[in-house]
Order: C-alpha cells, then sequence, then structure tokens
C-alpha cells in the first residue's frame, strides 16, 4: 500500500471530516399544538418561549401570526390565549424586565405591522390562560411609523436591556429598551444596513449577534452598541449545507459550547453549527415515525438546553410546520432536544439530563437566535481577552474535529520515530 504523505493525509481526513452526516436525520416529533380556527387562515411567522421560573413545566409558546396577532400555548399543545390588537410579524421574550414596585417580569415584544412599530407586553406568570398583557397599553408602539419584520432582544454585557429590530424595508436597528413608569422608552443606537432580514440571533457569551439575510446567508456582527456596522459573512447560501436561510436558534449547552440551528424553509431541514467553530454539525428534519406530517415552509424556531417538567427534561425543540396536514392550519411541532441530539451520529450534546433535577427558570432565555464564534485566543470575545476584531475574520473557517487533529498528531510523531 502506498503511504500517503502527511499533507496528503491531512486532505483526506479534513475531507472526510467535513463531509460527515451530510443526510439529514430524521427527528419525531411528539406534541403539536392545536391551534383553533382563525380569520384569514393561520399564518405563524414566528414563536418565542417564556420559560416560567416558579414552574417550569407551565412555561408558554408565544406565536407571532401575520393575519391575527399573538397566541401563548401550553407545551401539551393547547391554545390558552388570543392577543388580537392588530397582526405580528414576529415576536421575541426576555425574563427579569424591571417594573414599577421594584418588580420585574419577563418582556415581550412584538412587530406589529398593524399599529406599525414594536408593541412590548409582559407575561405575568399567575395569570390564568395565558398571561399576556400589553405594557402601557395607551401609549403608542416604540419607534411608532416604523414595520419590523423580525424583532429579538437581548442583554448587554452591561446588564443593559437591548433590542434588535429587521426593517420590512431591509436593514436592522439596534435600541436600548429603558422602563420608565409604568412603561418602556426605546432609544435608538445603531442602524446596520443588512439588506432583507429573516432571522436573528444573539449569543451573549460572544458578544455576536448573526443575521439570516435573504438570498445571501448568515452574517455576524458585533452585539454591542459601539461594535460598528460592518458584518462578516458566515456561511453564504451554497455553503454549510444552506439552500437557503430563514430563522435561528441558539443552543446553549454551557456559558459556551453549543449550537446554532439554522432553519432552511428550501429544504425543510434544520442546520446545525457548532457554536465555538460555526463548523457544520448535520442537519435534521422533524416528522412523525415513517415521515408523514413533516414540518414543512418553516417560519420560527426554538431551541431550549433546560428541563421543562416531566414531558421535557432533556430541553425543547419547537419548529413552526407551514403545510400542517392534521389540523385546521399550520402549526408548531415539540419534541425533545434528546430526541435531535441522540439522531446524531456522534450525538449532540445534551445538557440538561432528568437525574439533574430541574432548571433555572429565571435565566430569561428564550431560546431563539444566535450563534457564536470563537475569537481565536480560546476564549469567548469579553472574557479573558480577544476583542471584536480578533474574532471576525476566522468566521468562515471550519475546525478540523478533536480526532481528526489526535490522528495526525500521531501519525506525525510515528513518521519522526521512523525517520529518526
Amino acid at each position: 500500500m502506498r503511504n500517503l504523505s502527511l499533507p496528503a493525509l491531512t486532505a483526506v481526513l479534513v475531507s472526510a471530516a467535513a463531509g460527515a452526516q451530510t443526510a439529514p436525520v430524521a427527528v419525531p416529533y411528539t406534541v403539536q399544538t392545536q391551534p383553533g380556527a382563525r380569520s384569514g387562515g393561520g399564518t405563524v411567522n414566528d414563536v418565542a418561549l417564556w420559560v416560567n421560573p416558579a414552574d417550569p413545566a407551565a412555561s408558554r409558546l408565544i406565536t407571532a401570526d401575520q393575519n391575527n396577532g399573538l397566541f401563548t400555548y401550553a407545551l401539551d399543545g393547547g391554545e390558552l390565549q388570543a392577543v388580537t390588537e392588530g397582526t405580528s410579524a414576529s415576536v421575541d421574550v426576555l425574563g427579569g424586565f424591571p417594573l414599577a414596585g421594584g418588580t420585574s417580569a419577563a418582556l415581550v415584544l412584538s412587530a406589529n405591522p398593524t399599529l406599525s412599530g414594536l408593541v412590548p407586553y409582559v407575561m405575568d406568570a399567575t395569570a390564568d390562560g395565558g398571561g399576556l398583557t400589553r405594557l402601557s397599553p395607551t401609549a403608542a408602539p416604540l419607534d411608532v411609523g416604523v414595520t419590523y419584520g423580525t424583532v429579538r432582544l437581548a442583554r448587554g454585557a452591561d446588564g443593559t436591556i437591548q433590542a434588535f429590530g429587521g426593517l420590512a424595508s431591509g436593514g436592522l436597528r439596534q435600541f436600548l429598551l429603558t422602563p420608565t413608569d409604568g412603561g418602556v422608552t426605546a432609544t435608538p443606537q445603531r442602524d446596520i444596513p443588512a439588506g432583507a432580514v429573516l432571522g436573528l440571533v444573539v449569543d451573549p457569551a460572544y458578544r455576536a449577534l448573526y443575521v439570516a439575510q435573504q438570498g445571501q446567508g448568515l452574517y455576524r456582527y458585533g452585539a454591542d452598541a459601539d461594535a460598528g456596522t460592518q458584518g462578516a459573512l458566515v456561511v453564504g447560501l451554497g455553503d454549510g449545507g444552506l439552500t437557503s436561510v430563514g430563522r435561528l436558534a441558539l443552543y446553549e449547552a454551557s456559558g459556551v459550547d453549543g449550537y446554532l440551528v439554522a432553519s432552511d424553509p428550501s429544504a425543510n431541514t434544520f442546520v446545525v453549527f457548532d457554536r465555538r467553530t460555526l463548523g457544520r454539525v448535520g442537519a435534521f428534519q422533524l416528522g412523525q415515525d415513517g415521515g408523514t406530517d413533516p414540518v414543512e415552509q418553516s417560519r420560527g424556531l426554538v431551541a431550549y438546553s433546560g428541563a421543562l417538567g416531566t414531558a421535557f427534561p432533556e430541553g425543547l425543540f419547537v419548529a413552526h410546520d407551514g403545510v400542517s396536514s392534521s389540523t385546521l392550519s399550520d402549526n408548531l411541532k415539540l419534541t425533545s432536544w434528546g430526541n435531535v441530539a441522540r439522531a446524531f451520529s456522534p450525538p449532540l450534546i445534551i445538557a440538561q439530563q432528568p437525574a439533574d433535577g430541574g432548571v433555572d427558570g429565571g435565566t430569561g432565555k428564550d431560546g431563539g437566535g444566535g450563534v457564536v464564534v470563537n475569537p481565536g485566543n480560546g476564549n469567548p470575545s469579553g472574557e479573558g481577552g480577544g476583542t471584536d476584531d480578533d474574532s471576525g475574520c476566522g468566521c468562515t473557517s471550519t475546525s478540523v474535529p478533536a480526532i481528526a487533529t489526535l490522528g495526525l498528531l500521531a501519525l506525525s510523531l510515528l513518521g519522526r520515530r521512523r525517520r529518526s
């Protein structure tokens, strides 16, 4: 057998690693929502997860319906509440928003084309029937007169609450949200010329903002307001297994590990990228056993790493199904993150094991949006060195898996011994 040189063997191993898990794996869903009749038909455009800090099993899914408004669901799929003051193109939620009297609540922000702006709500953990109420109902929407198609909330490095909105006309706007007496004000901080924005996610550990741009792919920007407006292409369409790009979600397995999940609506798949390296891990499709009623044309997803009661002790993955054959309109499909993780070989990380006994429901994570980068020094940006500039140039690189690296090291040492 002909001996391969080390460079040639490196190319072989890298090629094999890059080609691993190319075909999407099948993941079964276990629950689906049962939406009621909708005016004009149900057209879900986004979904967010509110985690109940007192009882994670009683958490809520919130859908943005472009024809009808906001709807909340229990984790068993039952519809709980309809908020129909205008339509909604996108929705997100973040815990710990300060209220009058020294209390706090989860802030829910809806991109409302009817009212032309961003409309704030709060989620009442003690309320029956859903718990969404309009924050300062007589006040005008935030940034009134501007139509948004995407909205995401995040906490800044200094603890402030930030909002990111993808404008319907194109581009991205960042706000500082400040609580007032019974309400909230939004102060614009920067505008980013980002084209047509379909998905957003913020990775707080790496201070990275990831943007899905229609017809182009995934871009990375700094999440802080002073990070400038220049982005770096992470994955272009046709690369990394993406034929199209839609909503994004971040699975936070730890402070620095996890996955970016990107919806590929044209292929009816969800593409998984490693959170540290942005290397493609693989892709999966969501459907029942036998491939019946699969998720198609998805316009919303959630990936959550904490335990949510006995139904989802290993975390949760949720996807909108735009072509549902089992309900009157489109709906949401739910499955355990453990089902997603074990469909891959080797399995993905499962951060929350049932024996761990619970989850910190007060984190305020919504499971939506985001991916991260390793700035090159082994630490997340903002943790022990590395700047936003440091992390910008390596975003499109796919790291060689550890097993390949170890194999190359062993072969290199063997070659040295033979030469000796």
